[in-house]
């Protein structure tokens, strides 16, 4: 095959974008994310102390989504609306040069750019300096700009409206929840500014102190907590605020919420290790001087907590930011001052120290009294689950693998921190009721490392895992196994999957393989130009083929992993009944 200077091309960054727009924006299976780089600007204004009004307005019948806010306005001279929507890296939001914002959650200037790219229409509409301004884009070109003088009331200053692009995302429809859950976090956080979110014409106002917050959203219904506690840490203008009690007698597993410049941070992050080792400092000398029985992450039964960072150069662990990943000294000098003054907190009400340190340990009485069978031989020690391969994080997912060579493959690509991985190996059952699938000894096993239980004993709040990953051969084989564990978990645990932390991870048969080079192949058009382009394609039978640093590329990293949420359906019984025959004429086959 030729490799010439003809080619090597050199892409316009609109073009980038819609061609690997996961690089830009991670996730495409819907347009929430272009819908947060606006919000990010206006939100930047309300910390700037320049907005005290955000409106969004979700069309979902037209597909078209707007935001607005009465902040200072994008300036209007050299373009600037114009460049700051095309090129790339432009801004007032860097490291090194934020003239215009000292605290931000924007930091690439990327993302009007993304929004333009990777939208049909999009229009800014600007009001500053008495001059009302409107540039509209169609395909990420410039078609209109009209600038007049204007002396009236304005009714607001900048103004972002698009429509999305069809052929980009999986659905037109943006998650709303995660944008209420933004602008929740930014109601909690700026007090004195409003929060409009309009859906198809229905208005809600969104307004939460920070009390009703930690109250609905940490503690929830889990009665006898503790006395809530308040720290601010505060080095120049960053600061970092915690407020966090302990539930004695509800569910054990830990409930943190944390934010960073107003982004809600799921994923947590350095910020919140380093709130728990503060924990694990103050716990461990205290118990041993009382002669209590104390481990380090017992300090996380029963913790609620909510963190909210305000820092000048957060560094998220991809465009979605969705984890906090700055290296633990730059926090050291803010978290030094939270240690001191936790540890002051404590000094100074040794009553409610005591009352926790009971709390832990009872708690460890408590295991330790259990006859728990352990496996040792290894590096990992772990229970009674012995084909779980578990993570240390309390937002982790859980990857559902077929057979040993594909658990293998996934343990050497997987971050130990996040990622937990259960092999099934032996034979799923055919799908007759609850009772009788929950007899089997793999699905038994899988269904205790979730941690929910079963029936009347079922409890999302016991959830150990955010996603749960069902990760097969891409072989009829591999389909029929995820179909007959699905209908086991609709069984068992229905509300696993009706809360969205269900997932089906697509796996390629076919990929370009080049040396380093690794292109999962997800389409038979994708296959076809492939082979016309004379590239290198490798068929894998099943997962246990790919190299770990291939499975990564497939079924792991960001920008190429392909997960499908799974959707309860209403019909549960009728499937069953239609999967029940199959499955009986299969097994006839297979006898003869």
């Amino acid at each position: 095959m030729s490799y010439k200077e003809s080619d090597i091309k050199v892409l316009d960054e609109v073009t980038h974008i819609r061609t690997n727009p996961g690089m830009y924006i991670g996730d495409t299976s819907n347009p929430v994310h272009l819908i947060e780089e606006a919000l990010d600007n206006s939100l930047d204004e309300c910390l700037g102390g320049h907005a005290t009004i955000v409106a969004i307005t979700i069309d979902q019948k037209n597909h078209l989504y707007t935001v607005s806010d009465n902040g200072r306005g994008l300036p209007l001279g050299d373009d600037i609306p114009i460049i700051v929507s095309s090129k790339l890296f432009s801004g007032a939001k860097f490291k090194t040069m934020k003239t215009a914002y000292a605290i931000c959650s924007g930091l690439h200037g990327v993302g009007l750019v993304a929004v333009n790219a990777l939208s049909d229409l999009y229009t800014i509409e600007v009001y500053r300096d008495k001059q009302h301004a409107i540039f509209q884009f169609e395909k990420s070109e410039i078609k209109n700009k009209k600038i007049e003088d204007f002396t009236g009331k304005k009714p607001f200053s900048t103004k972002i409206q698009f429509k999305p692009t069809k052929k980009i995302f999986k659905s037109l429809i943006p998650d709303i929840d995660r944008i209420r859950k933004r602008l929740l976090i930014a109601s909690v956080e700026l007090p004195k500014c409003k929060f409009v979110l309009n859906v198809d014409g229905k208005q809600e106002i969104i307004q939460l102190s920070v009390s009703e917050y930690f109250g609905n959203y940490c503690i929830g219904d889990n009665g006898g907590v503790t006395e809530i506690i308040d720290i601010k840490a505060t080095s120049g203008l960053e600061n970092f605020k915690v407020r966090f009690c302990y539930s004695l007698n509800g569910v054990i597993s830990p409930k943190i919420l944390s934010s960073v410049n107003l982004l809600h941070v799921e994923g947590g992050g350095t910020h919140v290790n380093y709130f728990y080792d503060i924990l694990k400092g103050i716990f461990v000398p205290r118990a041993k001087k009382l002669g209590l029985k104390f481990q380090p992450q017992d300090c996380l039964c029963g913790l609620r907590s909510y963190l909210s960072l305000s820092l000048k150069e957060p560094e998220f662990a991809a465009q979605t930011k969705d984890k906090l990943i700055n290296h633990k000294s730059y926090l050291d000098k803010l978290c030094g001052q939270l240690e001191k003054q936790m540890e002051y907190y404590f000094s100074k009400n040794q009553e409610q120290l005591e009352v926790l340190l009971q709390h832990f340990h009872q708690y460890r009485e408590k295991i330790d009294s259990k006859k728990l069978k352990v496996v040792t031989g290894s590096k990992r020690t772990s229970t009674k689950f012995t084909k779980l391969r578990d993570c240390t994080s309390n937002h982790g997912v859980l990857f559902i693998v077929e057979g040993d060579s594909a658990e293998g493959s996934f343990i050497q690509c997987r971050d130990p921190k996040t990622h937990a991985v259960f092999p099934l190996r032996g034979k799923i059952p055919s799908i007759a009721n609850a009772k009788d699938i929950l007899k089997n000894k793999e699905i038994g096993e899988l269904i205790r490392s979730f941690g929910t239980g079963v029936g009347p004993h079922f409890d999302i709040a016991n959830l150990k895992y955010d996603k749960i990953i069902c990760a097969t051969d891409a072989d009829p084989d591999g389909e029929h196994i995820f179909c007959l564990l699905t209908i086991a978990l609709a069984n068992l645990v229905p509300d696993i999957i009706k809360n969205g932390h269900y997932y089906f991870a697509q796996t390629p048969l076919y990929a370009i393989n080049e040396g380093k080079t690794f292109i999962p192949l997800w389409t038979t058009e994708d296959l076809d130009k492939a082979r016309e382009a004379n590239r290198k394609v490798t068929y894998f039978k099943g997962l246990g083929e790919l190299s770990p640093w291939q499975l990564k590329i497939c079924a792991i990293e960001e920008a190429t992993k392909r997960w499908i949420p799974v959707e309860y359906t209403t019909d549960l019984k009728e499937i069953m009944k239609l999967f029940t025959d199959v499955q009986a004429k299969r097994d006839l086959l297979n006898n003869k």
